[in-house]
């Protein structure tokens, strides 16, 4: 239980950071998703998936982030009504002050056998936790209030983006990166 009440500790300390940006860490959460998961993994339901979240949830966090100008939504070209979510250039200004860098820079600070270790035992608890958000993955998000006929199933699994720092060029930066994004999208940087 004690390990459970640090990663709870360091968990407020992020969302107590986010919060003081004037963000929700919710909106926070969404913002780094769609600012790195690749063109096909950008919909709401991968989000909703991708955070355990409802697709009505994740809907409400997206529309208050277009709201604030930090992303727009497009439809999908070959994919009907299927929405895309894209940074706009004042949500890629946001996400450039992200407060989880704190937290890398503090990861970032430890033996890099501890930080292997970190990442490990951090993985193999996110595989025994109870999947959710698996209905929400189950529907692919369309244009509220319609359906499609088709709805791929996208699957959570975590793997690093190309676009990520090798180990050696994150010590160099002071960052530890580790990065978390549904199979099935593009591992790539935003296009």
């Amino acid at each position: 239980m004690a390990i459970a009440a640090l990663l709870d500790q360091i968990g407020r300390r992020a969302d107590a950071a986010a919060w003081a940006t004037g963000l929700h860490p919710a909106q926070w959460s969404a913002l780094r998703y769609f600012s790195r998961a690749g063109a096909e993994a950008r919909t709401v339901a991968a989000f909703a998936a991708f955070v355990g979240a409802s697709l009505g949830t994740s809907w409400q966090t997206v529309k208050a982030l277009i709201g604030k100008g930090y992303v727009t939504s497009n439809k999908m070209p070959g994919r009907g009504k299927v929405l895309r979510i894209d940074l706009t250039q004042k949500g890629r200004q946001r996400i450039a002050d992200d407060p989880l860098a704190e937290i890398g820079r503090a990861i970032a600070q430890l033996d890099p056998t501890l930080r292997i270790t970190l990442i490990e035992a951090a993985e193999g608890v996110l595989r025994r936790l109870p999947a959710r958000g698996v209905a929400a993955a189950a529907e692919e998000e369309t244009v509220p209030g319609e359906a499609e006929a088709e709805r791929p199933r996208p699957s959570i699994h975590p793997v690093p983006l190309a676009s990520d720092p090798t180990p050696t060029e994150a010590e160099d930066a002071g960052e530890a990166v580790i990065g978390f994004f549904p199979r099935g999208g593009r591992v790539s940087a935003p296009e």
